[in-house]
């Protein structure tokens, strides 16, 4: 069993969650256990999946992700059957836009107790644009969490915001660190799935991040994380909440200093 950290969370720490699919498994177990310890963050962002998890957070709902997950794990992402009756086979906007109907209702991005950013990547002339979403935007927090999470292929149906057409919130930087920063945090978790801890950009093909501006550490899988990016197995999906957990516990071993009110 983990035991607990002893340690008082330095209040201007904001954290940021990784666009990565089903894979966004390790960071519930992350933050359910950070949260545990007493760690409320100063601002929050998530990108695509990572957002389902910053909304529950900035709406104080983070003892409430596991239970989320559970819900939909063993979900097939994938019915061919569905192409007899003129259907995209693909059931990630089934399943993702269920999901934050049922949990975030007609919450509307104002209402958080945590300021909340949520990215999203715009066709804006000519070219992708990165556009973040925060409370002095009227919309409802499910709307924008489905925006986020829309990438095509996976998912069918597309969910404009303002009449922009939108894609995957992770699809130009994977994880929101910056803008974390712009909400008000001073330093900022960067909660990533990647193992060997770097912060990538890019969805077709993964490059290394230019270095935020932020002041950013990275919490990473402390074991390789068996979980597929559309892959909502049970047992990997609770081996990923597992190594979540244990991974924030590695984390602030490793990084108490910087962690701690100053």
């Amino acid at each position: 069993m983990i035991q607990p950290v002893g340690l008082s969370f330095d209040s201007s720490i904001g954290i940021a969650f990784e666009g990565c699919a089903c894979r966004a498994a390790f960071q519930v177990g992350a933050i359910e256990w950070l949260t545990e310890q007493g760690f409320r963050p100063a601002a929050v962002a998530g990108a695509s999946s990572g957002s389902l998890v910053a909304a529950a957070l900035a709406l104080g709902r983070a003892g409430e992700l596991r239970d989320a997950w559970m819900e939909v794990a063993g979900s097939a992402v994938c019915d061919w059957r569905r192409l007899l009756r003129g259907r995209w086979p693909f059931l990630m906007t089934e399943i993702v836009g269920g999901a934050a109907r049922r949990r975030f209702a007609d919450a509307l991005m104002a209402d958080t107790r945590i300021p909340l950013g949520i990215p999203v990547t715009v066709w804006d002339r000519g070219r992708f644009r990165r556009r973040i979403f925060t409370r002095h935007h009227p919309l409802r927090i499910a709307a924008v969490v489905q925006a986020s999470c829309f990438f095509p292929g996976p998912y069918w149906q597309m969910v404009p915001l303002e009449g922009r057409l939108t894609v995957d919130g992770a699809w130009l930087a994977r994880v929101p660190v910056d803008d974390v920063v712009l909400l008000g945090a001073r330093k900022v978790i960067a909660c990533s799935s990647n193992l060997e801890g770097r912060l990538l950009r890019g969805a077709l093909r993964p490059k290394d991040m230019s270095r935020p501006l932020a002041d950013f550490r990275v919490l990473f899988p402390i074991e390789p994380l068996a979980l597929g990016a559309f892959d909502f197995n049970t047992g990997r999906s609770l081996e990923a909440l597992a190594i979540g957990r244990a991974s924030a516990a590695a984390f602030v071993d490793r990084h108490r200093d910087w962690l701690s009110e100053t």
